[in-house]
Formats: C-alpha cells, sequence, structure tokens
C-alpha cells in the first residue's frame, strides 16, 4: 500500500460492491424511459466507481488495475462533465479531473469530440480567470491544436497577478507547463512539472487532499509529461508517487 496520504477506505468493500453497482447503473444511462435525473445520476455513479477503481488499485500498488479502469471511465467521464443532458455541476477546477481522464485515456473519438466542443461556464461556476483560461488552453492543446500566443499570454498575466496561491503555485507553472510546450522550452516544461508536483505533494500533506482519494494522482501534471511525450519526445524526469509515468508509457 503506497503512503501517499492519510487516506482511509474500507477498500474490500468497495470492491466486492462494484460488480453489482456498475451492473445495474450502466444500462441506466441509455434507457431513454428514465427520467433525464435518474440517467444523470447513474453517468455520475458508474464514472466515479471506475474512477474510484483506478485510485484504490493504485494505492494498493495493483499496478496492472489502474490504467484499465482509467480507460473504462473515459467515456462516462466526458458524458459526466460535458454532455449536454448528463453533465452535472463543475467548477472550472472541478471539471479538470473529467477532462484530464479524457485527454489521458480517452480514445480517438472522444478527443475528437472534445475538440469540436464548444464548452463555457457561467460566472458563479468560475473560481479565477486564470483557472477557466487554463481549461480552455488544456483542451485546445490536449487535443492537437496549438493556443494562440494572445490566449497564453493572458492566461500567464492572470495568473501571476492573482492573489490565491493555489493559482501562483499550481496553475500559473501548468499555464507556464503550455507555454513550454507550444514553444518547444523542455527545461521550463520540466520545472513547471516539478513545480505542480511540489504544490500537490503540500496538499496531500497538510491541504484538501491529506484524506482524499483524488490526491493520490495529479492528474495535471500526468497530462502535462503525455503532452511532452506526445508532442516532442520529452522525457519527465520527475520522481514522485503523485507522478505514476507508467499510466502514459
Amino acid at each position: 500500500m503506497l503512503k501517499l496520504n492519510k487516506f482511509e477506505e474500507d477498500y474490500e468493500r468497495v470492491f466486492k460492491r462494484a460488480p453489482k453497482v456498475l451492473a445495474k447503473r450502466e444500462p441506466q444511462i441509455d434507457d431513454t424511459s428514465l427520467s433525464s435525473y435518474d440517467r444523470q445520476q447513474a453517468t455520475f455513479v458508474v464514472a466515479g466507481k471506475y474512477i474510484e477503481l483506478a485510485y484504490l488499485n493504485y494505492w494498493l500498488e495493483n499496478f496492472d488495475e489502474v490504467k484499465p479502469n482509467f480507460e473504462k471511465a473515459a467515456p462516462y467521464a466526458f458524458l459526466r462533465g460535458f454532455d449536454s443532458e448528463l453533465k452535472t455541476h463543475k467548477s472550472d477546477w472541478t471539471i479538470q479531473k473529467e477532462l484530464n481522464i479524457c485527454l489521458l485515456f480517452g480514445e480517438a473519438n472522444l478527443l475528437q469530440k472534445l475538440s469540436t466542443l464548444e464548452w463555457s461556464l457561467t460566472k458563479d461556476d468560475i473560481v479565477h480567470p486564470a483557472i477557466y483560461q487554463f481549461d480552455h488552453l488544456l483542451i485546445e492543446i490536449g487535443t492537437g491544436h496549438s493556443p494562440t500566443e494572445k490566449a497564453i499570454s493572458t492566461a500567464l498575466n492572470d495568473a501571476k497577478s492573482a492573489k490565491n496561491k493555489d493559482v501562483l503555485q499550481f496553475f500559473l507553472p501548468l499555464i507556464e507547463a503550455i507555454s513550454a510546450l507550444i514553444t518547444g522550452d523542455k527545461v521550463l516544461w520540466q520545472a513547471s512539472i516539478d513545480k505542480a508536483i511540489a504544490w500537490h505533494a503540500d496538499e496531500c500533506k497538510f491541504g484538501d487532499y491529506k484524506d482524499m482519494e483524488e490526491g493520490f494522482i495529479c492528474l495535471n501534471a500526468l497530462t502535462m509529461a503525455k503532452l511532452g511525450k506526445d508532442m516532442h519526445c520529452w522525457e519527465c524526469e520527475t520522481n514522485s508517487l503523485y507522478l505514476p509515468l507508467f499510466l502514459i508509457d
């Protein structure tokens, strides 16, 4: 069992119940005889269950079971995060779990859907402009498009002027990583991933991730590592349990 944070879970019960939950809920997603709300809730549960299984298998060092569960989660994560009927409420911060899972583990058709998506949030759902801008930059670069210099510059300036330490310590490095991917700056890309992982590790020790399974893996940093590999054949040198690079091999 990996020492990632202070998370505790009756994982045997989760593994025992998961097949029953999935067998009941997955058919409900496409069952048009059910209400939109019921189908929406089924989507939420199914996506969450596969994600939970992926995280728990990583925690338990069942490494061969991690990627398959994330791959199963990806199409449901897309529906949960972006489908016009089945999505549930997300902010610019929380949507990143679904977005990164799609980019890391989704098949080509899923990335195509993301690439043509006209996604937006209301003002009330935006935690910080730089985070919202990062989401759009991530969708663009993650689906094979090149964000404009202006879009990157605006996001960088908004992040640098933020008074929110999470924006400064986490999202600014992530935006810098995207900038580095566009300009071919491997040194900045590597340094940015290191900074993002340092913030994530600190959150696992003292912050919101100290007792959450979501803290097991820094999905944003993993996506940056994958994009560096895909776009430039760069190999990330960050050595951290929060960055399981075997998942992008």
